[in-house]
């Protein structure tokens, strides 16, 4: 008996989703509301060239990212993906749809930005400073690291792993 890849079963893929996003929920104890259907799309849109196992491994990584008592998003999920503000859509006064208005993203500005730019600093490499930083400023406290950089522990944990591998 063949069981047929993924990328053929689009249909199981929100029942799979679902199962592993409670199984991952347990393991990291965390409370996840669900997957955003803009995420759901994203992930019935891939390819699944690793099978069951790449989606396993996508999903436990949106788990760990994720907010607490948040939702998990397409940025979540998938490295590289740009995080896209929730747009707003206000209603003219006719009733009818008007302007898409997005939230502007907080900066630190064009003299840090450039400043780093100009350094030649890799990302990487500024991202393992920051949290080795925030790490010894919380005196190792883990939970105080990650509140000081606006996370959860289990992301800063996982961005530590990535950053040291």
């Amino acid at each position: 008996m063949t069981i047929p890849p993924l990328r053929e079963r689009v249909a199981d893929i929100p029942l799979l989703v679902e199962t592993m996003v409670d199984r991952f929920r347990s393991l990291h104890d965390k409370r996840i509301a669900g997957v955003t259907d803009r995420a759901m799309t994203a992930l019935k849109t891939q390819r699944w060239p690793g099978n069951v196992r790449e989606l396993e491994n996508v999903i436990e990584r949106g788990v760990i990212l994720a907010p607490q008592n948040g939702w998990i998003e397409v940025e979540h999920l998938f490295v590289g993906a740009p995080p896209a503000p929730p747009a707003h859509t206000c209603i003219d006064g006719s009733g009818k749809l008007g302007q898409t208005l997005t939230p502007k993203a907080p900066s630190v500005g064009p003299d840090l930005t450039d400043a780093l730019l100009d350094a030649g600093i890799s990302l990487e490499v500024l991202e393992h400073d920051l949290l080795e930083r925030a790490v010894q400023r919380a005196n190792g406290n883990l939970a105080a690291a990650a509140r000081m950089l606006g996370m959860t522990r289990p992301q800063l944990n996982y961005r530590l792993k990535k950053t040291t591998a």
